[in-house]
């Protein structure tokens, strides 16, 4: 039987790194290191709740809504469904229904042009999203989940309202994931946050494990 296959698709956390402009940089400071003598290293970490590859909560757009320790395991961690959407920027229902989502799905990861945004050390606001549209089709469909290639799910500037539609649903929304080298077909999935009291998001390590010959329900 051949090994199945792991991908992780969480963007790696450092100095350095793309995030959104108005979060600040992500800086990793060295504040003990055996290089100088001490008996160890420790490191201290400044960044947004958003950095990365992350989860955003309800709260994050809800105002009574909850945080990201209490999102549910069962939504988080199950099938999904990889699909590809080459050359589209606006992703509304037609280019869902175009996508050839499998029936039934629960979690959807959707690999677009911006994964050639990822390997860029500057924020770029031209990148693939979801419209309001898109994001009405999704809750139609049945959705749970929905993650993307970049550091949001809805255009640059003009996010609230498909953020709002989505999480006031109930959807987990994974934003930064890097499906570079990921090819459309069935996974399970397995995305944990850390776990912050009531925040609003936390970023997350996500990764896919390969289902071998199953083409069924995801």
């Amino acid at each position: 039987m051949a090994k199945k296959r792991f991908y992780d698709i969480s963007m790696t956390i450092g100095n350095g790194m793309i995030s959104w402009p108005s979060d600040g940089p992500v800086r990793v400071e060295k504040v003990r290191s055996m290089e100088n003598g001490e008996r160890l290293n420790l490191s201290r970490l400044s960044m947004s709740a958003h950095t990365g590859t992350h989860v955003d909560a309800p709260v994050h757009f809800i105002q009574e809504g909850s945080g990201i320790d209490s999102v549910s395991l069962d939504i988080l961690i199950g099938p999904a469904a990889v699909v590809h959407l080459p050359g589209v920027r606006e992703i509304g229902a037609d280019e869902l229904v175009a996508a050839g989502i499998p029936p039934d799905t629960q979690r959807l990861l959707l690999k677009t042009d911006n994964g050639k945004l990822q390997g860029l050390k500057q924020f770029k606001t031209d990148y693939s999203f979801i419209t309001a549209e898109g994001a009405k089709h999704i809750i139609d469909s049945g959705v749970r989940l929905v993650g993307i290639d970049y550091l949001s799910i809805a255009a640059y500037g003009s996010g609230e309202a498909v953020h709002q539609a989505l999480l006031g649903e109930g959807i987990v929304i994974i934003e930064g994931v890097d499906l570079r080298e990921v090819p459309p077909g069935p996974y399970n999935l397995m995305a944990l946050p850390l776990k912050i009291g009531g925040c609003d998001g936390a970023p997350a390590r996500v990764v896919l494990e390969e289902i071998q010959g199953i083409r069924d329900k995801c």
